[in-house]
């Protein structure tokens, strides 16, 4: 199942610029600030207050889960029965709106698509007309004296004579 759940030990100045320029909070079902003890402890609960504001400025992605910012420390061993329980939680209400399983359909559908684009792209590069073509081609949309459509269009009118 695709679920992300994005783990940060930070440095106190550019985890939320990383993670938000990135796009890594916007992907995240649960967004958990690690080494949240000793010294780090004040910067690891402002940072949760960052990121925590800064998830409410995104879309919500799910009818039944909204992205929840947790902080825990595994040397004091805080927080982590509640992010298991959370864990827990963010599964059973996703398994019983089925958000899980739609989301997993849409996956295969994209896998299905993408290998049969990687598998003609494959077979386009290997076909003889095209293949004789192809390095004269790129290097002259490299240098500027054709665009990439018209090189792509040569292309696809060797294939397409041959096939």
């Amino acid at each position: 199942m695709h679920t992300i759940v994005t783990l940060y030990t930070f440095n106190y100045n550019i985890v939320l610029f990383v993670g938000m320029k990135k796009g890594i909070a916007e992907l995240a079902d649960l967004v958990i600030i690690t080494k949240s003890d000793g010294d780090l402890k004040p910067a690891a609960r402002r940072i949760q207050a960052e990121y925590m504001s800064a998830l409410k400025l995104i879309r919500k992605r799910s009818k039944v889960w909204n992205p929840l910012v947790l902080r825990i420390s595994a040397l004091n061993k805080d927080g982590i029965p509640e992010l298991w329980d959370k864990m827990k939680t963010f599964q059973k209400l996703k398994l019983e709106s089925n958000e899980l399983q739609m989301r997993r359909d849409g996956q295969l559908k994209v896998w299905m698509w993408r290998h049969i684009q990687d598998n003609i792209t494959q077979m386009f590069k290997e076909h003889a007309g095209v293949k004789s073509q192809i390095a004269s081609l790129e290097d002259q949309v490299t240098r500027g004296i054709i665009t990439p459509g018209f090189a792509a269009d040569t292309l696809l009118k060797a294939f397409s004579k041959s096939t």
